[in-house]
């Protein structure tokens, strides 16, 4: 049964089952996730390998390469990233892309097996590799816990506590700790009461560790009763280990017996060299980063977030503060209503358009269908897991001019039925079965041409994949809704006699403009050629930048030291920076990360590795606008106060993960041929007045103290190397011999010198070495010839198990693409050994990688398409037609993007795409009532005439209502160039469909002009 002639009948059914399902749309709307950007799976993990005291190179050949020729094997497998430094390898396992999210688990536990098969090819003296598969979550709430004169101890309780309480907020699925204050225990030895005592370092090291040691002394039976039997004096205070009773004298384990506060001092302090530090606002905090649930509504959890804190507060003594860093809810809250008026804006323009050109009747008929549709579309969201963000709202506008669409052409032929005199129900029934399949053609097709964005694998597609699924369903509902409420509509808002007009005055004069171009055909598509021609050459003046940066108000100061350098010396550093930073009127507040990065509080934002050399300050504004000013003064500044460092502003990206916008890649076996190769390439960086941050990734070599260890002094006095590696560590940062534990808080027992002989170059000779096992300790000088400085490789970074040096800068006052491109030349000459290759990375990388991907997709596009425009005309020529108008659009692209100057990117490129679908739409609409005329009994040439004039209105109010409608997505960062591109294509497609495609059609089908007619 036809569709409108169903729901006329049922209309009552038709309208409360409409009513329901917009109603559910309304709760889907409330109860959806809200995001103020599309998340992508960060398809990466990193497994960590401890080798304490080994250089960056035997960690890169005992460890890294062992580990990467076994995880090499894994399926789905992309590739490889690792950094070797001294005692510690990092490898970063990134999977394909065509990975999913719910695939990730068990590929991760594929990585652990592997791993784990791996050990027992790594030296003895490395420790057990560690797994992070979490490296991609997403800590979207970042608070400080800070207070004036509160001991670091009573700090980390507190911000315990209040990870506890924020973990139990329902919603919440993570809560991390960063910048916890390390405290440690330390025994400092005084060489003559050892010597007195006699106390050998491995009777200390036995008897301190067996005190601590947890045992299980067993159960007796008493009766019924099994009774566990608890051990007793186990160390849990710094009082306890100082009265700790020791043994010394011959042996091993001697018969002296002593405090261990008789031959050391023994105290709690901060560690000298913590792994890391957290301060806001200048003043030392521990960080509390929070994970929502996936598909949580994290609007939704913010007031309970900030309820629970509120509460946390309350309870703590005078001076403990909670601050908040990043708060997401408060960003998703405002970029929803951003997006959400946006969208709203548009919705009015598109009825008000409606409204001028068609009256009140049709533009409340094509609103409302237009309502229905939205109102229906959020209930798929809902059910389909598609959040509400800048993506998909963006979708929604994007897609209005086709919603309405269907419904403007079932309304106007409606109409049309009216004007000659058939009744309403017939009218519905005709107007519906005349153009249901056509549309539906046409619908299938716009989806099609959006496919790519579905087919391609790169993260770019999966940030803009709810594009595709937004457009795609709302296109197909407004498509049922047309042909089932809208007839209904039409049937219950118009009398036969409401339109009973005359033709009005523009369709005349389109019939008399359609009529000379038609017979001017010639001149016409000379003049079209030209004008295509002349687009073509601008468009070599089109600028290009893959993505656009983020329009939070927030921007980051990384800082590094030279190589090797000390945390404590970076956070003085750092300290004099964020004094200059809340100096300035524009911050509201900073962040610093000492010793690493943030937690990972955006998908976007990659996190540094931990390194003692690198400070990072989250810099907060008031407004998005201030981020270039406060950027300029601060490079003025960072680079008068550190010379001898590499400290750079970093903005916030939207969609990719880079973090430097231009990267050239060296790779090859030789450091030194590595390093000559980066300094060429850095030299020509350097020159370009647009670069700055000119830097590479293994950055300087770091200093080295190389001991001369005498073999044949030492055997006769008993000393191993050993030894003196023991020596070494108690005369600089300590040497681990026990845990103490206090509740959950693990102290490290650290043995070391006093302070006065600690870390001093000068005294390193006379340090006393005692041999392990017992014996007279000798000075280092008597077994150790001399320290020599020398220097070695800091880190080693190698992509797929090639050393790879990456020279990186930033690029400012222009595109990344145009610096790139002026330098490309340069960089390419640099002659390159044998065995030696140069690849782009950065924004580069990304985006050849994502446009290639794209173009990959298009030809299953243009293969649906065609096929669905060849099953519905039944041959070639008529599509081929429709398919000549498409290259017409970039006479309108290329010149608005280039007025505007606006870049052409990655979202640009997802809206040409888009826009061909609407045009063959467009095309397909006018094509049937070609044909229609033709079948009517009309010449061709007044079937081109007449369909023309007859499908301007419903065209033009689609491609008008899509091109008002893009307005408000003008102004922004992401959608903006797209927006410009639909506006341009749209504008000008449209235009020329109607008059330039029945000149295409007249010359394929070699239609005789009206002149030629009549001499016939």
């Amino acid at each position: 049964m036809n569709p409108a002639t169903l729901t006329i009948n049922k209309r009552f059914f038709a309208s409360f089952l409409t009513t329901l399902l917009c109603l559910l749309g309304l709760y889907g709307y409330s109860a959806m996730g809200k995001l103020e950007d599309p998340a992508f799976t960060v398809k990466t993990a990193a497994v960590v390998t401890l080798y304490p005291g080994a250089s960056a190179e035997e960690v890169e050949s005992r460890v890294t390469d062992v580990m990467e020729r076994k995880l090499q094997q894994m399926g789905k497998l992309w590739k490889l990233r690792s950094v070797s430094r001294p005692g510690q390898s990092m490898i970063f396992v990134e999977l394909i892309e065509t990975t999913t999210g719910t695939e990730l688990p068990q590929h991760w536990d594929l990585l652990r097996r592997k791993v784990n098969d791996v050990k027992l090819e790594l030296p003895l003296e490395a420790q057990v590799s560690v797994v992070i598969d979490e490296f991609s979550e997403v800590y979207g709430m970042l608070f400080a816990v800070s207070g004036d004169g509160i001991p670091a101890r009573e700090l980390n309780h507190y911000a315990r506590q209040l990870q506890r309480q924020l973990k139990a907020v329902n919603g919440v699925n993570k809560v991390l700790l960063q910048g916890l204050m390390e405290r440690a225990i330390f025994i400092e030895i005084d060489e003559a009461k050892l010597a007195k005592f006699r106390l050998t370092p491995v009777q200390l090291f036995d008897q301190l560790q067996s005190q601590n040691l947890v045992s299980h002394p067993g159960q007796m039976t008493l009766g019924y009763e099994r009774i566990r039997i608890t051990q007793t004096d186990t160390l849990d205070s710094v009082d306890a280990l100082r009265n700790l009773t020791l043994r010394g004298g011959a042996g091993p384990v001697g018969d002296d017996r002593f405090r261990l506060g008789d031959v050391a001092r023994v105290h709690e302090a901060d560690r000298d060299t913590p792994l890391s530090m957290s301060r806001y606002n200048g003043q030392a905090a521990v960080t509390v980063a929070v994970n929502p649930q996936n598909g949580i509504n994290v609007v939704a959890i913010g007031d309970t977030l900030k309820q629970a804190i509120a509460d946390f507060e309350a309870r703590m003594p005078a001076g403990v503060n909670v601050n908040t860093i990043v708060f997401q809810p408060d960003e998703v809250q405002k970029s929803v209503n951003n997006f959400v008026g946006n969208l709203l804006s548009s919705i009015a323009i598109v009825v008000l358009v409606l409204w001028l050109f068609m009256g009140w009747r049709s533009a409340s008929i094509v609103g409302a269908s237009l309502g229905i549709t939205l109102l229906l579309t959020l209930v798929y969201m809902k059910i389909g897991a598609v959040d509400l963000h800048r993506v998909s709202v963006g979708a929604f506008i994007l897609a209005l001019g086709m919603l309405v669409d269907n419904a403007i052409v079932i309304t106007d032929l409606f109409i049309a039925k009216l004007r000659a005199g058939i009744n309403r129900d017939r009218a519905a029934a005709e107007a519906v079965k005349e153009t249901a399949i056509p549309l539906l053609a046409a619908t299938l097709i716009a989806i099609a041409a959006t496919t790519p964005v579905l087919f391609s694998q790169t993260s770019a597609a999966e940030f803009a994949i709810d594009l595709f699924k937004v457009m795609a369903s709302s296109l197909m509902l407004s498509w049922i809704v047309a042909v089932t409420i809208t007839p209904l509509l039409c049937w219950q808002f118009y009398r036969p006699a409401d339109d009973a007009q005359s033709e009005p005055a523009w369709q005349r004069q389109s019939r008399r403009l359609i009529t000379l171009i038609l017979n001017h055909r010639k001149r016409t598509l000379t003049v079209v050629a030209v004008t295509l021609v002349a687009t073509g050459l601008l468009s070599t003046q089109i600028l290009v930048n893959f993505m656009p940066g983020s329009d939070r108000a927030i921007t980051f100061v990384d800082y590094w030291l030279p190589q090797g350098g000390d945390l404590q010396h970076t956070a003085a550093d750092m300290a004099k920076i964020e004094h200059w930073l809340l100096q300035q009127p524009e911050v509201t507040h900073i962040a610093s990360f000492i010793g690493g990065g943030a937690p990972r509080f955006t998908v976007t934002y990659e996190p540094e590795p931990n390194d003692p050399a690198y400070g990072q300050i989250l810099v907060s504004l008031q407004h998005f606008d201030q981020i270039p000013e406060l950027r300029r003064r601060g490079n003025a500044f960072l680079k008068a106060e550190f010379p001898q460092a590499e400290p750079r502003f970093r903005p916030l990206k939207l969609a990719t993960v880079d973090k430097f916008n231009i990267e050239a890649r060296f790779s090859g076996a030789n450091p030194r041929v590595l390093r000559q190769l980066a300094a060429e390439a850095k030299a020509i960086m350097q020159a370009h007045p647009n670069l700055q941050y000119v830097r590479d990734d293994w950055r300087q070599p770091s200093k080295v103290l190389i001991p001369e260890f005498n073999q044949d002094n030492a055997r006769l006095a008993g000393v191993t190397r050993n030894d003196v590696n023991l020596a070494l560590a108690r005369a600089t940062d300590g040497l681990l011999v026990a845990n103490l534990y206090q509740g959950r808080d693990r102290l490290p027992v650290l043995l070391r010198q006093p302070s006065a002989e600690r870390n001093d170059f000068s005294t390193l000779l006379t340090l006393p070495v005692k041999p392990l096992m017992g014996g007279h300790s000798v000075p280092m000088g008597q077994v150790v010839d001399r320290f020599d400085l020398g220097f070695e490789e800091g880190q080693i970074w190698r992509r797929d198990r090639v050393r790879t040096m990456t020279v990186q800068a930033d690029v400012e006052g222009m595109y990344a693409s145009q610096a790139r491109q002026q330098i490309a030349a340069a960089i390419e000459a640099i002659a390159l050994p044998q065995g030696y290759t140069m690849t782009w990375g950065g924004e580069f990388y990304d985006e050849d990688r994502s446009v290639k991907d794209i173009f990959a997709q298009l030809p299953k596009a243009g293969v649906m398409m065609l096929i669905l425009m060849v099953a519905m005309f039944n041959g070639l020529r008529q599509p081929l037609v429709i398919v000549m108008t498409i290259p017409l659009a970039l006479m309108g692209v290329i010149p608005l993007l280039l007025v505007a100057n606006m870049p052409f990117g990655f979202m640009a490129l997802v809206g040409v795409i888009a826009l061909s679908g609407m045009i063959i739409k467009n095309g397909i609409v006018l094509m049937d009532q070609i044909n229609m005329e033709i079948a009517n009994g009309r010449s061709a040439f007044d079937a081109l005439v007449e369909a023309a004039v007859n499908r301007t209105l419903a065209i033009s109010m689609a491609a008008l209502t899509t091109v008002l409608g893009m307005i408000p997505l003008w102004w922004d960062p992401l959608f903006g160039p797209m927006a410009a591109t639909i506006i341009g294509g749209l504008s000008v497609a449209t235009f020329l469909t109607l008059l330039i495609m029945p000149v295409f059609y007249a010359v394929l089908y070699r239609v005789p002009a009206q002149q030629e007619q009549h001499n016939a």
